[in-house]
């Protein structure tokens, strides 16, 4: 990637904002597209919403919350822990659960050693879903808003199988 921005004489964090095409005709000696420098990196702009809404105000997957169940949506993995909340980010605590936006795969290598999963989004069929199973890891997902709700260090109980998250212990 260095060497690809060296020869097109731009930002290495640029080079991943052409397409393939624009790639192979830059490399070919065409000219760089005149938008390059307009385009956002995926990291600089705002994260997608847990629900999305339609014009009319109907959401087009509504978010479930468990009724006198806490905060969790759907269980993947059961299992029922109690932990440190942990964002992927400084010092791992000895029980962290990791509370992320998203199940995305390049956090496998976390789960050895963690207490517990939650996310706000994905499903049961998610590879990391699929994962926390394999390593007897509890597992949450849906549960809304919870990188902003569970803040890194605070005490969270995690049941995978009843699909609830609660602030605290709440054994």
């Amino acid at each position: 990637m260095r060497e690809v921005a060296r020869r097109l004489g731009i930002a290495v964090e640029r080079v991943g904002l052409l397409r393939w095409a624009e790639l192979a005709a830059v490399l070919d000696g065409g000219a760089l597209p005149g938008d390059l420098h307009a385009r956002v990196p995926q990291a600089d702009s705002p994260p997608l919403p847990d629900a999305f809404r339609l014009a009319d105000g109907q959401v087009v997957v509504a978010a479930e919350h468990g009724e006198g169940r806490g905060d969790g949506v759907r269980g993947v993995s059961a299992g029922r822990v109690v932990g440190t909340v942990w964002d992927g980010t400084g010092p791992r605590p000895k029980d962290a659960v990791l509370v992320v936006r998203t199940l995305d795969p390049a956090l496998a290598p976390l789960l050895p050693g963690l207490t517990g999963l939650v996310a706000q989004t994905g499903s049961p069929l998610s590879h990391l879903a699929v994962l926390a199973r394999e390593y007897g890891l509890p597992a949450v997902v849906g549960a809304t808003d919870a990188v902003r709700r569970f803040p890194p260090g605070s005490r969270l109980t995690v049941d995978g199988t009843a699909g609830d998250v609660r602030l605290g212990d709440a054994s």
